[in-house]
């Protein structure tokens, strides 16, 4: 029920604001690690990314999009009870402060908890009780077609940052770190896509964490959401394009993350396009060497 990572973390600035006065901005020296993959988060970026803490332990990443919205995976808050304590904790560590302990949470209506399926809508959200103020501000998802035309196929870079494991075990978890690495290919929809492989990945602790993506006039933009991948890190692992779940969203936070042209979430293109880098379908015997490895383990597929 965890996610996953190969990563690096670092410094964070993050003002809370409360609800009587605005709570003075913390900075925190960077204490990086070296780790196979990753690289250190550089001072004041990916400030916006937060771990959540399970009732039972378990860990999962999350983004937060507007001063009280959170994006996280659905398989992170879908067997949790409402009377459950979902507590919120950012920083370069899960340790770093003291956790916002959250008031709501929900997972997508249409999840399909089978990770051997596709497009399984792993989408969920988490509500804060006070603003969450991110000094470089908020990370757009993709919302219009020119933007999903020009980010969202196979080759593209995507950085993935989350608190999860780095690989070498349970006691890695719990750092904010981020890697480089691509996307592979897409589902037949597009609603979900491959990424990652050769060592550069997410792993468990990193479920509900960014897929960033950077637009050729160097803005960022939110492209997946981690969702689950083979037990061992490092392969790659499937990720959730967040827009078609930005309505459902607007709905039960107001949060006003969808095109205001689109109340349906469903006005996008986003199947592969068959005579370019998204094809699933073209150069079927290049592609064979790589699909072979991704069969080894498609019965060891796992939450992260």
């Amino acid at each position: 029920m965890q996610g996953r990572f190969v990563v690096l973390g670092v410094v964070v600035m993050v003002a809370l604001a409360r609800p009587a006065e605005a709570a003075p901005s913390i900075t925190i020296e960077p204490t990086p690690q070296p780790i196979v993959g990753g690289e250190p988060v550089e001072d004041g970026e990916f400030d916006d990314v937060v771990a959540l803490k399970r009732p039972d332990g378990n860990t999962c990443s999350g983004i937060v999009v507007t001063p009280r919205v959170v994006l996280t995976a659905a398989h992170c808050v879908d067997e949790l009870r409402d009377s459950d304590t979902l507590r919120v904790f950012y920083g370069p560590h899960d340790a770093a402060f003291d956790p916002i302990e959250a008031i709501e949470f929900g997972a997508h209506p249409a999840y399909d908890p089978n990770p051997e399926h596709v497009d399984i809508h792993d989408y969920g959200y988490v509500l804060l009780p006070t603003d969450f103020m991110v000094p470089g501000g908020y990370v757009p998802p993709i919302t219009t077609q020119d933007e999903w035309d020009e980010a969202m196929v196979a080759g593209r870079e995507i950085i993935v940052v989350g608190y999860g494991e780095d690989g070498s075990g349970r006691a890695s978890a719990g750092t904010k770190r981020e890697v480089t690495t691509t996307i592979r290919r897409f589902s037949d929809l597009g609603l979900e896509f491959f990424a990652g492989g050769d060592q550069l990945d997410s792993c468990r602790g990193d479920s509900g964490g960014p897929a960033y993506v950077r637009m050729d006039d160097g803005s960022l933009r939110l492209a997946g959401i981690v969702s689950r991948g083979t037990e061992i890190c490092g392969t790659g692992g499937w990720y959730g394009t967040p827009y078609p779940a930005l309505c459902w969203v607007d709905e039960h936070t107001s949060a006003g993350l969808s095109d205001a042209a689109c109340n349906t979430c469903d006005c996008l293109d986003t199947k592969p396009a068959e005579d370019g880098g998204c094809s699933i379908t073209a150069n079927t015997h290049a592609q064979w060497p790589w699909l072979a490895l991704v069969l080894v383990f498609v019965g060891r597929r796992r939450r992260r």
